[in-house]
């Protein structure tokens, strides 16, 4: 099975969606909304991967057209009964053709979703969301960081003192130790990215990996001016500066 395959089953499975419907916002998402207000307010504004609505309150809040869309048909079911008379689609982001060129001022693919596809398909999502921005219109993403320390690992038992807890703990790894040693064969490395089976959803996924410097250069091939980048903790990042702290990399882009 092909692994964006395996990465999209693993996001369509109900623990999955559970999961997100409880996850918060970023330190660093909150920090560019506020900043990057202006390119929300009133405006037209696109959340991909919009998961299980973590991001959906703020956006349509403050925008004059939200839409939300993901690739999982479960996380859209929820963020349509969580979120009513807001627009949600079920669209394959690689070919955006329901969408004019120049539609939205603001582009959000937030926790990492760019990075559950391969290389070829980020290329042409990023080209996608090239066409349907505006001039001078804002597109913020998050990506893994290459250059994290502990990008890769391996499978760890967690020990409680509670013998139900320890169960549990012993059933995740379990399952952590059978999804490492189907996918880790399936793992990629090269000079610009890397596809590694890293520990989230108990090595359920293989994610995409590339380090700053050469997520800059992907920015500028096509033609997104990279304005800011930020680590998980909300501090700016700049292309010299050490980054392995951070699990992975927020950019704020424009359209040139």
């Amino acid at each position: 099975m092909p692994y964006e395959a395996i990465n999209k089953r693993c996001y369509e499975k109900k623990r999955t969606v559970l999961e997100y419907a409880l996850t918060a916002l970023q330190i660093a998402e909150v920090m560019i909304f506020i900043k990057y207000k202006e390119y929300i307010a009133d405006k037209q504004v696109l959340d991909i991967g919009c998961g299980a609505g973590r991001t959906t309150l703020p956006l349509a809040k403050l925008s004059k057209h939200y839409i939300g869309m993901d690739f999982s048909l479960d996380m859209i079911a929820l963020c349509k009964e969580k979120f009513a008379n807001t627009t949600f689609l079920h669209h394959d982001v690689r070919n955006m053709e329901t969408f004019e060129d120049d539609t939205f001022d603001f582009v959000l693919f937030s926790y990492n979703g760019l990075d559950s596809m391969g290389n070829n398909n980020r290329l042409k999502t990023l080209k996608e969301i090239h066409r349907i921005l505006k001039k001078d219109g804002v597109f913020v993403f998050s990506s893994h960081n290459r250059n994290y320390r502990l990008e890769n690992s391996f499978p760890r038992m967690s020990f409680a003192p509670c013998p139900y807890v320890q169960a549990k703990l012993f059933a995740k790894y379990f399952s952590s130790v059978i999804n490492f040693l189907k996918n880790k064969r399936r793992e990629q490395f090269n000079e610009t990215y890397a596809i590694i089976n890293d520990k989230a959803h108990s090595y359920a996924l293989l994610t995409y990996y590339i380090n700053k410097n050469n997520q800059l250069l992907q920015n500028k091939d096509i033609g997104l001016e990279t304005v800011e980048m930020y680590d998980i903790f909300g501090n700016t990042l700049h292309p010299g500066d050490s980054d392995n702290h951070s699990a992975w990399i927020y950019y704020v882009t424009k359209k040139t």
